[in-house]
């Protein structure tokens, strides 16, 4: 948790949770002897909450349980950390700002009426389906992608080494790879008990979705998907375009970080003024 500098603000204006991404942890928004996105956002008067979603960085499932999944995520992990932080939120408006996976946890978590949100920032936020993905190659090689992965995984114990193929900084689980590459692969993005239909409850989801999306992220989550994702939200939807900027550099790179806090600012200022 972060506070912003006693000389930056009086007044903390609101409390972002922040959601890092898929095969990645909480240090991705920076870490004190290495200032990132939080450290720019806290000097603008916001708290920041950054943490870890479960086997990642230091939230290690049990010894004995190396098994989660997606739904541990949407219904257990992301709204616990929001309703902390809607306790210590001193009456402010909480707002999640959710890089790729973290983006899309949110969504569901708040369509699903598990969390409550006043406002979602999507960092590079979409679900790989057919129908937001509008280039047939692109969603040629998301398929081949989350097919083979899906292979690997199932040779492999305890699902995907993500350090070791160089994918990102922390391993996935067996069932969280079934699920999240399984999405492409069905053609759905359910619950593994099929209980919640997640793309359909995007149409739940109606406090301002600001979208952030990067110039150069050509595969994970490209311009145009970005936004067919957000658009799928009920409530104010804007797009931002972060130039020159990949999907990992809409929270690593100083030069996404202006376009982040606009988008931000912009859902702040759609909030009712009893929440700012």
């Amino acid at each position: 948790v972060d506070d912003p500098p006693a000389d930056v603000a009086t007044e903390i204006r609101a409390t972002l949770v922040l959601a890092h991404a898929m095969f990645a942890r909480k240090s991705s928004f920076g870490k004190r002897d290495r200032p990132g996105l939080s450290s720019a956002l806290t000097k603008r008067g916001y708290r920041t909450i950054a943490f870890d979603f479960r086997g990642h960085g230091d939230s290690k499932p049990p010894p004995t349980s190396h098994d989660w999944g997606y739904d541990d995520l949407v219904r257990l992990d992301l709204p616990a950390v929001v309703e902390c932080a809607r306790a210590r939120s001193e009456g402010k408006p909480v707002i999640v700002v959710g890089h790729s996976l973290g983006g899309h946890v949110a969504a569901a978590a708040q369509g699903t009426g598990r969390m409550d949100a006043d406002a979602i920032v999507l960092l590079g936020g979409n679900v790989w389906l057919r129908e937001l993905e509008p280039s047939r190659l692109r969603w040629a090689a998301k398929l081949a992608f989350s097919r083979a992965t899906l292979r690997i995984s199932s040779r492999l114990t305890h699902g995907i080494p993500a350090r070791r193929l160089r994918f990102g900084s922390d391993d996935a689980s067996e069932r969280y790879v079934e699920d999240i590459f399984g999405f492409a692969t069905h053609g759905e993005w359910k619950s593994r008990d099929r209980h919640d239909d997640y793309l359909a409850s995007l149409a739940n989801v109606k406090v301002p979705v600001a979208a952030v999306v990067g110039d150069r992220d050509r595969i994970m989550c490209h311009p145009r998907s970005g936004e067919a994702f957000a658009r799928r939200c009920a409530g104010p939807v804007a797009i931002f375009h972060a130039k020159h900027a990949g999907h990992m550099a809409l929270v690593t790179s100083d030069l996404a970080h202006p376009t982040v806090i606009d988008a931000i600012e912009w859902a702040m200022a759609r909030l009712p003024d009893a929440a700012r």
